[in-house]
This record gives structure tokens, C-alpha cells and sequence, in this order.
């Protein structure tokens, strides 16, 4: 018999797998934290003080008259989120080189995050009225529309042109904030890729200068302008033309707008449980193991009022 060299191909794995790219929340850091009660709770209720005192000079009748302050409330739920199981067969975990059991698990963890801070953002920006029934929304008077010049639509589905984002466009938004009498610290301004672009674009050499050296980039901060400390994130929200928040995951309407969000950090509300990863091994039925994970997680703007949130919408070009 002669020597013959086998044609049936060798099949070689590499001993790691590339990963999925995915959206960074290091913004869900930079809120007031109201997880304690996750596990057993479902909804988070934040008292809202009454009415103020009224203040008399020089009191002449007397006794004064007490006044019982009427305290309410806003509130929101907690989401149930969860994956879609996955199922790693028997002959793929022992033929393949790399460990697709710790891969698949990663997945499931970091796709439940993605969703939740996408979800987050769009929590703090939607919500309930102190009747705890009645769906509330970003007032109009906390959005600021873009200003600057025209340019071509960014996502899928816009159609036609919209406004730049300026530096003058972030003051406006820092205006907002301190005719509210929001705290000047540690306010946050988180925007899409392309409109932290163009705000960059659109400082001064002497503004660029100042805020090349304001970067934390350990916690996701790339810079501050106008008290804000700068988040850069690939998408952050998307809105109406009229300035309404659109639910993440929604297809664009052509006159739909991208956005972003600027916060102060007690004026918003997260509430985060741990992520519970469910796990199924020698399953006999799919002669391989079963992974999913599940997490609970919910958010709001803390104050009735909406003061310390506000929206960065892209302006419409007529």
C-alpha cells in the first residue's frame, strides 16, 4: 500500500474568540443609588416636599395660623430584564479550543447591561406624575435644541438636515441649571459620538486648550465645559422633533432626532440589582448545557419638577 497523504482537511481553532463591541454605561455611576430594596421590591417611591412656609416681615397678628405641609411622591418601577437562553452543545465544548461556556456567559452579562443603560438613560428622561398612574415626560421647557449649522442626517431613517451642536448650545443648558438652583456640582453631560464631535469642533483655541486638561478618563469623564462633566457614548438617545423622548430599540421616523441628556447627580435615581445568571448543565434534552441571566432595574428623574435633567436634541433645519 503507498503512502498517501490524507485530503480530509484539519480544522484549527484558535484558543480565544473576538468578542461583540458594545456600549459603555460608566455613567450609571453618577447617580443617587436606591438598589437596597431590588431584590424583594418592585417600585420606588421618592417623597416630594410640599408647599414652603410663607414668610411674614414684622408679624403683627398673632397666633400665626399653622399650615399642614402636603407631602407627595413620584415613582417607578423596576423592569425585569433577561436573555433569551443559549445553548452550547456537548461536541462544541469539547472540540473547540476556546472556552465558549465562560464566552456565552460574558455575552448574556454584558448584553443585560447594554440594555439597562440604554434603557437608564431613557428612564431619567420619561416617568410618572405624583399620582404614581399618569405617564410624565421631560418638560419642553428642559429641552435645548441644537443651533449650530446645517448638516446632513446622522442615523437610519432621518431624512433631510439638522443643527451642529455649539458651545453656546451647552451654556444654554447650564443657564437652565442655574435658574433652577441646581447644585453646580457634579453635573454631567453625556452625548452621541458625532455631536461630542462637533461640540469640540465648535470650541475656541483658548476654550480647547482649558478643556484638553480636564479628562478623568478612569470614570468615563473625556473633559468638563460649562461645569459639565463631559460622557462620550456611541448612541445616547433619540427624540421627536418636538423634543419627545423615543423608547430605545425604536426604528427612526425621517424627522426624527438624535439627542443627548445633561444631569446633576442627586436629581436623578437608579435602582440596580444584581445580575443572576441561570444555568442548566448535561441538560439530557439538548445533550449540552443551557445559559440565561436576569436582572432587575429601573430609574427616574428624583424631583416632580424635572429641575437638574435636561435633554440636547438636534434642531431641525426648515
Amino acid at each position: 500500500m503507498s503512502n498517501t497523504i490524507s485530503k480530509i482537511p484539519v480544522q484549527i481553532f484558535a484558543d480565544y474568540i473576538i468578542e461583540k463591541l458594545r456600549r459603555m454605561n460608566p455613567f450609571l455611576a453618577f447617580a443617587v443609588d436606591e438598589s437596597t430594596k431590588v431584590l424583594g421590591g418592585s417600585v420606588v417611591h421618592i417623597p416630594q416636599s410640599g408647599a414652603s412656609p410663607t414668610t411674614v416681615k414684622n408679624r403683627k397678628t398673632f397666633p400665626a395660623t399653622a399650615v399642614k405641609r402636603e407631602d407627595s411622591f413620584v415613582t417607578y418601577a423596576l423592569n425585569v430584564f433577561s436573555t433569551d437562553p443559549t445553548h452550547v452543545s456537548w461536541h462544541e465544548e469539547n472540540e473547540v479550543s476556546f472556552d465558549k461556556q465562560d464566552s456565552v456567559l460574558n455575552d448574556h452579562v454584558e448584553t443585560l447591561m447594554e440594555a439597562v443603560g440604554d434603557d437608564m438613560i431613557h428612564s431619567w428622561l420619561t416617568g410618572y406624575k405624583t399620582d404614581g398612574k399618569t405617564s410624565d415626560v421631560i418638560p419642553a421647557k428642559n429641552v435645548v435644541f441644537t443651533s449650530g449649522a446645517s448638516r446632513a442626517t446622522i442615523e437610519d431613517g432621518q431624512t433631510g438636515n439638522r443643527k451642529k451642536l455649539t458651545y453656546k448650545d451647552v451654556q444654554a443648558i447650564a443657564l437652565k441649571f442655574n435658574k433652577a438652583n441646581v447644585s453646580k456640582k457634579d453635573r454631567y453631560l453625556m452625548l452621541e459620538s458625532n455631536m461630542y464631535q462637533e461640540l469640540i469642533e465648535s470650541l475656541s483655541d483658548n476654550q480647547m486648550a482649558a478643556y484638553q486638561g480636564t479628562a478623568n478618563l478612569a470614570e468615563g469623564v473625556v473633559g468638563k465645559l460649562c461645569g459639565f462633566n463631559i460622557i462620550e457614548r456611541s448612541s445616547v438617545a433619540c427624540f421627536t422633533s418636538a423634543g419627545v423622548p423615543i423608547a430605545p430599540g425604536t426604528a427612526l421616523n425621517a424627522t426624527d432626532c438624535i439627542g443627548g441628556i445633561a444631569w446633576q447627580k442627586d436629581c436623578v435615581g437608579k435602582a440596580l440589582g444584581d445580575i443572576l445568571p441561570f444555568q442548566d448543565l448535561a441538560n439530557p434534552l439538548y445533550y449540552g448545557d443551557v445559559f440565561s441571566a436576569l436582572v432587575k432595574a429601573g430609574g427616574r428623574c428624583r424631583r416632580a419638577d424635572w429641575a437638574g435633567v435636561a435633554a440636547i436634541v438636534e434642531g431641525t433645519v426648515a
